[in-house]
């Protein structure tokens, strides 16, 4: 993942799904990274992580979700 960077990171799988969903449909490839724990589910974040080429364009639609 050189090449990718991190635009979204939240500790709640559903709002990263939803942030890496709104991405999709602006045709932003995405990669989701889910570092939460599985014993200990309140420990950890899921991080999004875009192309490089695409990294401007994904901070400005996730800067207008979290609104």
């Amino acid at each position: 993942m050189s090449n990718w960077k991190k635009v979204f990171s939240s500790s709640q799988l559903a709002v990263a799904s939803m942030v890496s969903g709104i991405l999709l449909e602006q045709k932003i490839q995405t990669n989701v990274l889910n570092k939460i724990d599985s014993s200990y589910v309140f420990i950890g974040e899921v991080e999004v992580y875009v192309a490089a080429a695409d990294y401007e364009n994904a901070l400005l639609i996730v800067k207008d979700f979290q609104l």
